[in-house]
């Protein structure tokens, strides 16, 4: 399953990975993903509305996190308090 976070022009893990990539990597549909980024539910990326089209940011390594099981956002709060001292 990893190897779909491969990116075949470069050879090497997406650092942006696309959501058509992030949902099967998932198993879930591409609407669900499109649509999830969208309305701003799924935790592990974000969606632009830049006028004629949509801009999603997926990093691999929030979407490894979600599809492993951990709360990214406890997760990111963790790391807030850490380095705000």
């Amino acid at each position: 399953m990893e190897e779909l976070l491969i990116n075949p022009k470069t050879g090497k893990e997406y650092v942006n990975v696309p959501p058509k990539v992030a949902a099967r990597y998932l198993g879930v549909s591409e609407q669900f993903v499109y649509k999830g980024l969208k309305q701003g539910v799924l935790p592990f990326g974000t969606a632009v509305d830049a006028g004629k089209e949509w801009m999603f940011n997926i990093p691999i390594q929030r979407l490894k996190a979600y599809k492993n099981g951990y709360d990214i956002d406890m997760l990111s709060a963790i790391l807030r308090q850490a380095f705000d001292r």
